[in-house]
């Protein structure tokens, strides 16, 4: 339950979120051009803090909750998808960073900069890892998909831990300055344009120890942050808070579709149909009620996982394997969701979805993007709750 002091902080910071949304929308167009986010917004969201929901107040950040979160993702996604996105991920990060490292890796990151953002990727498609002494050379590497790269001034990242004979012990987590590593100019795609996703590459990097840890400890709540262990947010379970970060710009997404919908609706002609208005007809109606009841059900499923990892993690008990195998079944479940709902909204358009210029074909586009995220898979989540439920352990090991 939300303390007096955390309510009224997070009213404060959803509305700023909801403040910005009509300058993201102004600006959709020339984000998806620039396929990243304009200066403009970076400003302002660091100005506004909401940046930095998920740091802890010692290195000057909101120190909130999932649910906060999750209200201040969604309302930015409302505005831009890729705006949404972007700040979804950037501020997971940080609370990945926070939980999983130690004392001395935040000393040296925060006291780098007074500026700072984090973006990364957990899976590369390409490295070769070298034990020396005090640490790793990242020899060579590549992990595609960065979101926020281009705002970034540190990294996280996934690592293969490897022996002195190059044998992978271990699957770990590193970080570093965004300065050491090559941004490619990679990201053209038909959906979140704007997010800047691009490739990272890195050659001859040296990595010391402190800033390595397992991730196979991290998704079981065994972090090195042992100067955190008494604020509640720095036991969140680790990957279906990921997970959020990958689904929770969705429902602002689909929110934001049925908003435009319902807006360009008065006065609209109907063709083909028995009434002079398509919001006399009795298919809108079944449309518009199928989508609202589809995304309140997405809404739901979110808030539901986002209140059990905030009541989880103030326990003092990290979520339970099964719990959390749910909760990504809840958060998949909350995607096709919203996807079902964006479907309708777009068939009810009709033609003038089409056009480049169109909003609900941006957003159309953006969720599409999402969608295809394995993480969020509807099919993938269900499956593995299902052989829980039946007595089987999960096939997915990473969560």
């Amino acid at each position: 339950m939300l303390t007096s002091e955390l309510l009224d902080l997070n009213t404060e910071l959803v509305e700023k979120a909801r403040s910005l949304v009509p300058r993201l929308r102004e600006r959709a167009k020339e984000t998806e051009q620039f396929r990243r986010i304009p200066e403009a917004t970076i400003k302002e969201l660091k100005e506004s803090g909401l940046f930095y929901i998920l740091r802890s107040k010692r290195f000057g950040g909101y120190q909130t909750n999932m649910r906060t979160y999750t209200d201040i993702v969604t309302e930015i996604s409302g505005g831009c998808g890729s705006t949404g996105w972007v700040v979804a991920l950037c501020c997971l990060r940080e609370l990945m960073i926070s939980e999983s490292f130690s004392e001395k890796t935040h000393q040296e990151i925060y006291d780098s900069s007074d500026d700072i953002v984090f973006a990364g990727v957990f899976e590369p498609r390409k490295i070769k890892v070298k034990k020396v002494e005090g640490g790793y050379i990242i020899e060579e590497g590549y992990w595609p998909f960065c979101s926020g790269s281009l705002h970034a001034s540190w990294g996280y990242f996934g690592m293969p831990i490897v022996d002195e004979e190059g044998n992978i012990i271990d699957q770990g987590l590193i970080t570093l300055p965004m300065s050491q590593v090559e941004i490619a100019d990679d990201w053209h795609v038909m959906g979140l344009r704007g997010t800047g996703s691009n490739s990272i590459n890195m050659k001859d990097v040296f990595i010391p120890e402190h800033r390595v840890v397992s991730f196979t400890d991290a998704i079981n709540g065994k972090f090195q942050s042992t100067h955190f262990r008494d604020i509640p947010l720095y036991n969140t379970a680790l990957f279906p808070a990921l997970a959020m970060s990958i689904g929770v710009p969705g429902l602002g997404m689909a929110k934001a579709a049925l908003e435009l919908f319902m807006e360009k609706l008065p006065n609209r002609p109907a063709a083909n149909l028995s009434t002079q208005y398509l919001s006399d007809a009795a298919i809108t109606h079944h449309q518009a009620a199928e989508a609202a009841l589809k995304i309140e059900t997405a809404a739901m499923h979110f808030y539901q996982v986002a209140d059990n990892l905030d009541s989880s993690a103030a326990s003092g008990e990290y979520m339970s394997k099964f719990d959390r195998v749910k909760a990504l079944a809840n958060i998949g479940y909350a995607v096709q969701a919203c996807k079902e709902a964006i479907d309708i909204l777009v068939l009810a358009t009709g033609s003038a979805y089409v056009g480049n210029g169109n909003p609900m074909q941006r957003i159309a586009r953006d969720f599409a993007a999402l969608y295809t995220h394995r993480t969020v898979s509807p099919i993938t989540s269900k499956e593995n709750f299902g052989r829980v439920l039946c007595g089987l352990t999960s096939s997915t090991k990473n969560i």
